[in-house]
């Protein structure tokens, strides 16, 4: 798409705000500007009518977020909410494209579409799909207007008090508006980009790294070339016996224009590094929320923390390696080519390949013994970190002579393996580089003692020798590091491919009310007691009968690697305002159940409806909004992060005052109100891992807070009650009972 003709963004910066009304776009074409955006971006989005907001999408901030997430999902991309300082509105605008922005300061909601950058300006798609070029600045006011309009009756009026010249009070304006509001927050704008699970190779050409890699090669393979001019210029001159000043001046120059092309090597290497380390940071990070709990529970800590050890291997080692072993391959052909026109012709040619090949060979033998000391070492870790963990069980129930039982032959075996490994290590990197000098003048001495070939075709053979060596040493240390990323993938090859889960398209974006259900009559009302309200189900003459929240026919779901199933064949109804207590033996599948009915496990067998809808057609981030569950203490965390974080990271991060408000009301009603006065920051104290430490019963009101605080339709309790005393358990329900509009608890008998 070419740029079309500019309206107008000249110097004046208030024309430019106004000329922006040309290119916006209006709400019912919202869907059609994120499709735009994402083909105008190569974000490749998928073939299907764009998706059109209804009146109730535009209600509210919240609303519209959660429509473009899900019609940004539909499209098979992502919008990352972003919010920025005000100061920093112009450089967040910059870095944000591909993006949608949103214009709050008319009747009805508007929006620019930003498909890049070009230096200052940014580049706006129209609706037509043709682009306009604009300040930031432009952009930036327009997105301030609302803003500025709340402050600027108070500046106008201590400038006319103040007595600031008229032709001065454009500028003191401006001034003051950027003291006032430069800590302002403003959001509203979304970030549009690949999702984690989306195939890598579609975010690697998102991000230009084929592009740039393919740069950086043939700025190599450039340099590279032109070195080799300059010692055949310099070279010819010196054998010539006649230093001539022309072919010296040309090699000066050749030797000058591979200073820039090695600066652009260096930039290009750092870019990608860059780049391709964030993309698989990402995928991994992606990859690791997306297991399931029993395969967290299997692999235990001591082997994820070798996989994060490994992910930086795969970062550091696979790219490096890979561009190290891509230019010494070239470097060798090169340095082939150059033997071939030596002294010793096309033998010493094939004396490089054969040297090349034992070195590949080498590197085999280096990557067996570098996967067996990996597998030692990792069985070391996740040893010494089973042991910590466990450290008080094993001083109760151990016996003394058996705490280090094992422990010397582990060390022993990881010492033997790191010895064979450190031995390959010498080997590919000093031994087989410089073995070559060796053998590569060997390789000129039939030819010597035959009395055959000049002085100057010795020199190109020595010449040759020398540009092997230095290839060969470029070929061990990337071929040992792609070996070592090779070991690594192993490790990390389950997190890289579980991002890619659920990875199927999504349902198109539904209505706001969609799988909502209306609150029921009596929701708000205080119960008169709490085990009456739980006890359940009124008689179908007291009330009317309203329809099912929550369906489930015949479900069943059986743990991996078990034989027996967990739930079998359930079928249960839960309608709006509904008080349900669950109770049951250990062991009976109550816990499973919860997780089906929250969203968090997927039925093996059976139906199951929130308010007419599946989970495939809901979504499973739409069903996970209007399920909320707090888990099992076992399985429930307590992050390092403030008590505010904890309590509100299933509904929104970072909050609003609202939020913060009715988090501290809830946690009142809960009985935390003596824990928030005792902590020095309140809500923003610091808790978990070594910040303030909770006893068992303020995690369990934190968990149930926590589920409260996400405002979804159905609350499910596990076991959450089971660490609380008699009177704050009362305290607890009547809370819980208050809050949620449809309660499901489970307990034991």
């Amino acid at each position: 798409m070419t740029p079309a003709a500019q309206p107008g963004w000249g110097a004046r910066p208030d024309e430019a705000v106004d000329a922006l009304g040309a290119i916006e776009w209006p709400a019912e074409r919202l869907g059609d500007a994120l499709d735009a955006l994402a083909l105008e971006g190569g974000l490749g989005p998928r073939a299907v009518a764009a998706p059109i907001p209804t009146a109730g999408d535009l209600r509210s901030a919240d609303a519209l977020g959660a429509w473009i997430d899900q019609a940004a999902a539909y499209l098979g991309v992502e919008a990352e909410p972003v919010a920025a300082r005000h100061d920093e509105l112009d450089a967040a605008l910059l870095r944000a494209a591909p993006a949608l922005v949103w214009l709050r300061d008319g009747e009805a909601p508007r929006f620019l579409a930003i498909a890049g950058r070009r230096g200052r300006d940014v580049s706006v798609l129209r609706a037509d799909r043709s682009t306009a070029r604009v300040p930031v600045e432009a952009i930036t006011r327009r997105i301030s207007r609302p803003l500025e309009a709340q402050v600027l009756p108070e500046i106008d009026r201590v400038l006319a008090r103040a007595g600031v010249r008229p032709r001065r009070r454009s500028r003191a304006r401006q001034a003051l508006l950027r003291e006032r509001l430069g800590a302002a927050i403003v959001d509203g704008i979304w970030s549009l980009r690949l999702p984690p699970g989306a195939p890598f190779r579609r975010q690697l050409a998102a991000a230009r790294v084929p592009r740039r890699l393919l740069g950086l090669l043939a700025a190599h393979v450039s340099a590279y070339t032109l070195w080799i001019l300059v010692w055949m210029t310099v070279g010819r001159s010196i054998l010539d016996d006649h230093l001539d000043e022309g072919w010296l001046l040309a090699g000066a120059l050749l030797l000058a224009t591979v200073v820039p092309l090695r600066q652009l090597m260096a930039w290009l290497s750092g870019v990608v590094a860059i780049d391709a380390s964030a993309l698989i940071k990402q995928r991994l990070l992606s990859g690791a929320l997306a297991l399931e709990p029993e395969e967290v529970r299997s692999e235990g800590a001591g082997r994820f923390l070798g996989r994060v050890i490994e992910s930086e291997a795969i970062e550091a080692l696979a790219m490096g390696g890979g561009i190290a072993s891509v230019a010494s391959a070239f470097e060798l052909a090169a340095a082939a080519v150059v033997l071939a026109q030596g002294a010793a012709g096309a033998l010493h040619a094939l004396l490089l390949v054969a040297w090349a090949a034992l070195v590949v060979a080498l590197c085999v033998r280096f990557y067996r013994r570098r996967a067996r000391w990996t597998a030692a070492r990792l069985a070391m870790t996740h040893d010494l970190i089973e042991r910590m963990v466990g450290h008080r069980t094993r001083l109760a129930q151990e016996r003394h002579g058996r705490w280090h039982h094992g422990e010397d032959e582990a060390l022993s075996q990881y010492a033997l393996g790191s010895r064979e490994l450190d031995r390959s290590q010498i080997e590919i990197g000093a031994l087989m580089p410089r073995g070559w000098l060796i053998a590569g003048i060997a390789g000129l001495l039939p030819p010597f003692l035959a009395g055959s070939g000049s002085a100057a075709t010795y020199a190109v053979a020595l010449g040759g020798v020398l540009l092997a060596s230095r290839a060969l040493q470029g070929l061990s240390a990337g071929l040992s590091s792609l070996a070592s990323a090779a070991i690594a993938w192993e490790q990390v090859s389950t997190l890289f491919q579980a991002a890619a889960r659920g990875a199927a398209p999504p349902p198109p974006p539904l209505p706001p009310d969609a799988g909502r259900s209306p609150p029921p009559p009596d929701a708000g009302r205080s119960p008169s007691g709490a085990a009456g309200a739980l006890a359940g189900a009124e008689s179908a003459g007291d009330v009317e009968v309203r329809p099912p929240v929550l369906e489930a026919h015949e479900l069943s779901f059986r743990h991996k690697g078990r034989a027996r199933p967990a739930v079998v064949d359930v079928s249960l109804r839960i309608a709006a305002g509904d008080r349900i207590l669950l109770e049951g033996p250990s062991g009976g599948g109550k816990s499973t159940l919860s997780a089906l009915l929250s969203g968090l496990r997927a039925p093996d067998a059976g139906l199951l409806l929130l308010n007419g809808l599946d989970r495939h057609m809901l979504g499973a981030a739409a069903w996970r909004r209007r399920v909320a569950a707090a888990p099992q203490f076992h399985e429930n965390y307590v992050l390092a992060g403030t008590f505010a974080y904890n309590l509100l990271m299933g509904r929104r991060w970072p909050p609003r005052p609202g939020d913060l408000v009715e988090a501290e009301e809830i946690c009142r009603e809960l009985g935390l109100g003596e824990l928030l006065g005792r902590m020095p920051g309140g809500l923003e104290q610091v808790v978990g891992e070594t910040g303030w430490q909770l006893s068992h019963g303020e995690r369990s009101r934190l968990y149930i807070a926590r589920a409260l605080l996400q405002g979804a339709e159905v609350v499910v309790l596990d076991e959450s009650f089971a660490a609380l005393d008699p009177e704050t358990l009362e305290q607890a329900l009547r809370c819980v009972l208050r809050r949620a509009r449809t309660l499901v608890v489970i307990a034991h008998p």
